[in-house]
């Protein structure tokens, strides 16, 4: 009977340790964008673009939180190829966030905005919280 328990709880443990082998760290990027510039946009989605390439997208959630002047910059009538990168780019796994609060400051609505992007509350308040879940924040 010890034995056959033993043997037991042997095989759930090496099961157990197959399965967390097999589950894939899932990296988290948070980017910042506060700044009314198409350059700085630009950079903020080639660093993620970049990122996914280096551990493979669906290893990596990658969040872009564009608050303050940055705002102005997704706008429906953006020049190009802002609003084409943005598309393919929701289409890639990234998530592009508009701050709400900068958005009523400017006297900007979801129509005035490009199609694609998301929105939070407040900008900083999102990248507060996505800190302290772990997030990795950069500004470039």
């Amino acid at each position: 009977m010890k034995i056959k328990f033993w043997l037991l709880a042997m095989v759930l443990s090496l099961a157990s340790l197959n399965a967390v082998a097999a589950e894939q760290v899932k990296h988290r990027l948070l980017i910042q964008v506060s700044e009314d510039s198409n350059e700085r946009l630009m950079e903020a989605l080639n660093a993620a673009k970049f990122v996914q390439d280096q551990y493979g997208a669906p290893n990596v959630e990658i969040e872009i939180v564009v608050y303050g002047p940055g705002v102005q910059t997704l706008k429906y009538y953006a020049p190009r190829p802002i609003p084409d990168i943005v598309k393919q780019e929701k289409y890639n796994g990234i998530r592009i966030m508009a701050c709400d609060y900068s958005m009523r400051k400017a006297k900007l609505r979801p129509s005035d905005m490009l199609r694609e992007i998301s929105y939070v509350p407040s900008g900083v308040v999102e990248i507060m919280e996505k800190e302290q879940l772990g997030w990795t924040y950069i500004r470039p």
